[in-house]
């Protein structure tokens, strides 16, 4: 296991040493993680080649699950000490990906991000055949690793399976937009800004079922081998259940409003509604996941334990989590773009329409 310190680490290590296999953990030990039982530890940064061929040298291990680092140098390095990887990607499915998201602006470069908006004219489901998308320094980067290990499986240099996560969600999931809407609602906020109305869909993959396919993956590599997995949750998810779901588990459904405004203009909900900039459905094919032995455990278990696990484990304000969300919390301008749109409401209100006829254009016999 390279990673491990995730959310779905510990499901599949312990699930690995309940079957009896040996497991070894690679990581650099910024984020200790108690197994079920006692594994192996390697310390080295899965982010560089060099100190993973001197963590590699002289071993020999039937799979490699690559969950953490930059997945094309521990490809590389894994060349000739697997039989097996498991490489856990992302999705740079055409119009999938703000660019924005892709640029790490730095006072040196000048590079600065496009906020520009796209909407996507498709719903349509992303088969994993989709060619990807280089879009940006590091799309590019993603297809160049896509490519290789593609490459590398045809070669025989091992058997690959590549399993394309979307946004993850669950207990001890980093940048984790739940809590978003959880801190909110705790601090009393009733009114959530939802771009679009909230009914834009996505697929999403609670931390239980990621873990479950990776192991479904390695109990049958004659399956797995070879494939590429979009892995999502069965139930594609709006935002605006999203966030219902969320405050039900808190007691709070009848007193949560959800405020609909143009995407472009929702800018407080951007981090939790992601995909911002991409505004669309955002649904993956995950039909190839019948090869394996795997069934998807329901959204609103998922949800229930996710929003169960942060108020067991609630988070300072300003914590790190918040941080990766860049979500600022700041209510007061929120409550400005509410004014706003209520008086934007009221306005189209006073506005005289022609009578709207809500009767159907078929035409009505007179006469029986």
């Amino acid at each position: 296991m390279i990673g491990g310190g995730g959310p779905t680490g510990p499901l599949i290590v312990d699930a690995l040493l309940a079957e009896g296999h040996d497991v070894t953990v690679l990581n650099t030990g910024r984020h200790p993680v108690e197994f079920a039982a006692p594994v192996e530890r390697i310390k080295a940064d899965p982010n560089f080649l060099e100190p993973l061929e001197e963590a590699l040298k002289g071993r020999y291990f039937d799979v490699a699950i690559a969950q953490y680092g930059r997945l094309r140098l521990v490809a590389q390095a894994l060349t000739g000490h697997v039989e097996h990887v498991i490489a856990i990607a992302g999705m740079f499915y055409p119009g999938w990906i703000d660019p924005a998201a892709t640029v790490r602006p730095s006072s040196e470069s000048g590079e600065k991000r496009d906020w520009t908006m796209a909407y996507l004219d498709e719903a349509r489901a992303m088969p994993e055949d989709m060619p990807l998308d280089p879009v940006g320094k590091f799309g590019a980067r993603v297809v160049e690793t896509d490519t290789a290990i593609r490459w590398a499986h045809q070669h025989g240099a091992f058997d690959a399976t590549i399993l394309r996560y979307p946004r993850v969600y669950g207990p001890r999931q980093p940048g984790a937009a739940e809590w978003s809407i959880i801190r909110r609602l705790l601090d009393g906020r009733r009114r959530i800004i939802v771009p679009e109305g909230g009914f834009l869909v996505q697929s999403v993959l609670y931390v239980e079922n990621a873990a479950r396919i990776v192991l479904a993956a390695i109990r049958d590599r004659s399956a797995s081998a070879g494939q590429i997995f979009n892995c999502a949750d069965d139930e594609p998810l709006s935002l605006r259940k999203w966030v219902r779901s969320i405050a039900a588990v808190l007691g709070l459904e009848k007193e949560v409003e959800m405020v609909s405004a143009p995407a472009a203009l929702a800018k407080p909900a951007w981090p939790y509604a992601r995909f911002p900039l991409t505004t669309g459905h955002h649904i993956l094919d995950t039909s190839n996941l019948s090869r394996l032995a795997y069934s998807s455990t329901p959204f609103a278990y998922g949800i229930q334990r996710t929003v169960e696990w942060y108020l067991a484990n609630p988070k300072e304000r300003g914590a790190a989590v918040e941080a990766q969300l860049r979500d600022s919390f700041r209510y007061d301008l929120e409550d400005r773009i509410f004014s706003i749109l209520d008086r934007a409401k009221l306005d189209i209100e006073a506005i005289e329409f022609p009578e709207f006829d809500m009767a159907h254009p078929y035409a009505h016999p007179k006469r029986s």
